[in-house]
């Protein structure tokens, strides 16, 4: 079956498979250290480390026809940060084989409503060709930007688990069962 990556447009947005040639835009966002504030917090320090992201990335596109997506901001033509899902083939939180939705943006591009564009064109893109999987998401419990981000496109908490990759506390979001009516 041949895998089509979905391009997505939104009124500031163009968001795209992520490419080898992303990799300095890549290194731009995930080694600045306010980005890693409620992830791990130990940014990005090299590009190779970046290319090694970027061909994981490319994995998941080619054995599962999705993947994190990079967003550009139109106006500028600006590689902006990313989006999308990633398939969780490992336990996580007691569970596997699902969607989750994530995002991560340049602080510059904070506070813009950017993130809730983007996730609002990855839902879209969800309810039209991937309900087959199960979708769900994840946020540091202190992260309250991701998580009004999340709410606002349909999630709710569902429960409050550690994530043991990264040692740190988390929410566990789920689609609201009204989502449909929204």
């Amino acid at each position: 079956m041949e895998k089509h990556l979905p391009i997505l447009e939104t009124e500031r947005l163009i968001i795209r498979p992520i490419q080898m040639d992303d990799a300095a835009y890549f290194f731009a966002m995930d080694s600045q250290p306010e980005v890693h504030t409620f992830l791990n917090n130990e940014p990005v320090q090299s590009i190779e480390e970046m290319k090694k992201a970027i061909a994981h990335i490319q994995q998941q596109y080619e054995k599962y026809g999705i993947g994190r997506l990079g967003v550009i901001e139109k106006s500028s033509n600006q590689w902006i940060g990313w989006t999308g899902f990633k398939y969780i083939d490992e336990l996580e939180n007691g569970r596997i084989g699902f969607l989750d939705l994530g995002y991560r943006f340049r602080t510059e591009s904070w506070e813009k409503g950017y993130a809730t564009e983007a996730a609002l064109a990855c839902m879209q893109y969800y309810s039209e060709q991937l309900t087959h999987f199960e979708v769900h998401a994840i946020t540091h419990t202190g992260n309250l930007g991701s998580r009004h981000v999340l709410e606002k496109v349909g999630f709710q908490v569902t429960e409050e688990f550690h994530f043991d990759l990264w040692n740190i506390p988390c929410y566990w979001y789920d689609l609201a069962i009204d989502q449909s009516t929204n």
